[in-house]
């Protein structure tokens, strides 16, 4: 058989009959009728394959622990709590730092001895100097334990930070604002204790926090922030130490007669000693 006349003949086949009247409305019934089982399947796996999807979600939420940057590690958070708004009073609203500093004040940190003492001495010294640092913590303690504990010397510490000391004033700010909060002597130890390390990296806050409490160690950081006398305390010193032609760190200064320069604890001696047994 001819290849075109077999071809021709198949297509004509499929030609509808002479007196077929196609009707479009009949069809559409039709399809929809059979349709309606694909589209309730297709529904039914949508909404399951959601569900799962959902599910899957809330489950990784669920067992993937919150992201920390904290290398030490985390803390949960505290709930959220909605506080109701403040009352509207006429005037400045009072300042909270300011209210707690003036009812916790510690007056005198910067004192030591008895306050009738035959002689007062004043110890200028810059936190950030060496030799400042080496008298304070090798030298101090025994003129504390002989004068000072003895009730014959009242001791006043001043700060006197150093134009070249970079942290020098901030550190002395660090310290008062922890005498306010009641941790002086711990403070001062510490920062010259660890002076070669905070005066590297300025971290002065960081070997403070290592011995104040957490809780008074917000308030030392408040103080440092916002209150002007942590600061003051700082400038009155140095009007002081401008008065008595101070110009150098570590100065001892006792009844008005500097002592040194050597500040060795036998110049201390052989100065102090004579000034307790005069009439």
């Amino acid at each position: 058989m001819d290849a075109n006349r077999w071809v021709d003949e198949r297509l004509s086949s499929l030609d509808p009959p002479a007196d077929w009247r196609p009707d479009s409305s009949a069809a559409f019934a039709r399809l929809r009728s059979r349709d309606a089982p694909r589209r309730r399947w297709w529904l039914w796996a949508t909404v399951s394959a959601t569900a799962a999807a959902a599910g899957a979600v809330l489950l990784l939420l669920s067992s993937t622990p919150t992201a920390c940057a904290n290398p030490l590690g985390c803390t949960p958070s505290a709930p959220v709590r909605t506080m109701p708004p403040p009352a509207v009073t006429p005037g400045p609203a009072p300042n909270p730092v300011a209210g707690s500093i003036a009812r916790d004040r510690q007056p005198g940190f910067k004192e030591s001895g008895s306050p009738t003492a035959r002689v007062t001495c004043e110890l200028y010294t810059d936190y950030e100097c060496p030799h400042c640092a080496a008298f304070y913590l090798e030298t101090v303690p025994q003129f504390v334990a002989r004068y000072v504990d003895t009730g014959k010397v009242r001791l006043i510490h001043r700060d006197l930070p150093l134009a070249r000391h970079r942290y020098a004033r901030i550190a002395a700010r660090y310290a008062n604002a922890a005498g306010q909060a009641g941790y002086y002597q711990p403070v001062a130890r510490r920062l010259f204790r660890t002076q070669a390390v905070w005066s590297a990296d300025g971290d002065i806050d960081g070997q403070v926090a290592r011995v104040v409490p957490a809780a008074a160690m917000e308030k030392v950081r408040a103080l440092v922030r916002d209150d002007p006398a942590v600061d003051n305390s700082v400038t009155d010193d140095e009007a002081r130490a401008r008065e008595n032609r101070v110009d150098r760190t570590p100065t001892l200064i006792c009844n008005g007669q500097a002592i040194g320069p050597n500040l060795s604890f036998g110049t201390i001696e052989a100065s102090l000693d004579p000034l307790l047994v005069q009439r």
